[in-house]
């Protein structure tokens, strides 16, 4: 007998023999048994609240001839690195298991909080995952980020076990419609079930039935409110209840702008109606803003609630993949700028290019994604991607805003590079909009801005 299948076969029978908790990180392909399914079926039959998490690489058709020639390599690392990083951000316990559905397709399932009323995924959870999601896109710290990765995208899709219409099935038929539901959506193909999604989708527009919270930024330097970031909510316990698959689903609807159009409008009237003061932030695609009826649209809002002007609206450009004229999107943004709007360019740093955008359209403030800021103190290739930021920002005049604070060691990290104003969980959770004289919880938030400030500089 061939002595390598004859290792290969004691090494198979050895893995017979190990448990299912041994196996649990991409166990190989048995025929008699599937670890990562016992391993869940425990948990679901605990009644445990458990999550999917699927990272699918991209790759854009300029790189297919490469890509095939990377894909080994990257498996590997990607593998290594959910290891690393799963052990990171979760305990043992809560980490059920991870595989690999595909040539670039990654599974992580997770045992987490049941979600809140107003929550679909539950906030820590999903914000642990996109930091894990920035990371693997990132790779490796040692060397800086190999050349092949800065030509593709990982995308994250999120969803629980138990899905809507999924009661009363097996542990396999929830493992595989959740798979197939995130999948669908990663990769926008039309199942069932989107289908389905398409129709709610329908409906919610139809009823208007979405609302705005609001999170505050902070001025880093004296502790105070600095503005506000408008953020969107579809119905509760939704699939588009986040506004991640919310506006995503919409724009693979076609719907994207008559949503965002619904939002100005929202955001506008709860501004007005809690005589806020500051700055507000509304975030915007390019394709919504170059739309021939938007600059009207919102002027129109406007007009019905004269305490606000345009001068105090900010937009927040997002999807900036998709422009491809640079002169017409310049002319755009003069258009509003001619009646006071600013604009700030959104998720600088996440994974693609936006120095392009920050030099031909001269944006007046910059917002620096979580991605970066999130535990930018343990991971050098973070820092320096944040040093560099501030730098470039400092010489083109441009205001920089630090998006995703939620520990006091990011938040040092900012005071030390002098970063003007900062969001987060650390400062403030996403809420209604309050009044000037409702914001007696912020002397707190201001005092230990001020404190920690201090304390850095010294």
């Amino acid at each position: 007998m061939n002595v390598q299948l004859l290792i290969d076969r004691l090494v198979f029978g050895a893995k017979l023999l190990m448990t299912d908790r041994a196996l649990k990180y991409f166990p190989p392909d048995f025929t008699i048994r599937r670890p990562l399914l016992s391993m869940l079926d425990k948990h679901m039959r605990r009644g445990d609240e458990c999550y999917l998490a699927l990272f699918r690489w991209e790759c854009p058709d300029s790189y297919l001839d490469t890509w095939k020639s990377v894909l080994p390599r990257l498996r590997e690392e990607t593998r290594r690195l959910l290891r690393e990083l799963g052990s990171q951000l979760w305990e043992e316990k809560d980490l059920i298991g991870m595989d690999q559905y595909g040539p670039q397709e990654f599974v992580v399932l997770i045992r987490g909080d049941r979600p809140s009323e107003d929550e679909f995924i539950p906030a820590d959870l999903f914000r642990r995952l996109d930091h894990l999601r920035h990371c693997l896109e990132l790779g490796p710290d040692a060397g800086g980020q190999p050349e092949y990765r800065k030509h593709l995208k990982l995308t994250g899709t999120y969803v629980p076990l138990k899905l809507q219409g999924s009661e009363g099935g097996t542990t396999a038929e929830r493992l595989e419609e959740a798979y197939q539901f995130a999948l669908a959506l990663a990769t926008k193909q039309v199942t069932p079930q989107v289908i389905a999604a398409r129709k709610q989708l329908d409906q919610i527009l139809q009823d208007c039935n979405i609302s705005v919270l609001a999170q505050p930024i902070m001025n880093l330097n004296n502790g105070d409110v600095f503005g506000w970031e408008i953020l969107t909510r579809g119905p509760v316990a939704s699939v588009f209840h986040l506004p991640d698959e919310l506006f995503r689903f919409a724009s693979q609807s076609k719907q994207l702008s008559k949503l965002e159009f619904m939002v100005v409008k929202f955001a506008l009237e709860e501004i007005a109606s809690r005589q806020i003061r500051e700055p507000v932030f509304l975030n915007v695609t390019a394709v919504t803003l170059s739309h021939p009826l938007f600059l009207s649209h919102v002027l129109q809002c406007l007009e019905k609630h004269p305490p606000l002007s345009p001068a105090q609206i900010v937009f927040e450009i997002t999807e900036r993949h998709e422009v491809e004229d640079f002169k017409a999107m310049t002319e755009t943004l003069d258009r509003f700028r001619r009646h006071g709007f600013r604009f700030a360019v959104d998720d600088m740093g996440a994974g693609y290019s936006s120095l392009q955008w920050v030099g031909e359209l001269a944006p007046e403030l910059i917002k620096i994604d979580r991605s970066v800021i999130q535990f930018v103190d343990r991971f050098a290739v973070k820092m320096s991607l944040l040093r560099a930021i501030v730098t470039a920002a400092r010489e083109m005049s441009c205001e920089v805003v630090a998006e995703g604070v939620e520990r006091e060691e990011e938040a040092d990290v900012l005071f030390r590079l002098n970063v003007g104003m900062g969001q987060g969980y650390y400062f403030a959770k996403p809420n209604v909009l309050l009044r000037e004289n409702e914001r007696e919880a912020f002397q707190e938030t201001k005092q230990r801005i001020q404190n920690r400030r201090d304390q850095v500089a010294s």
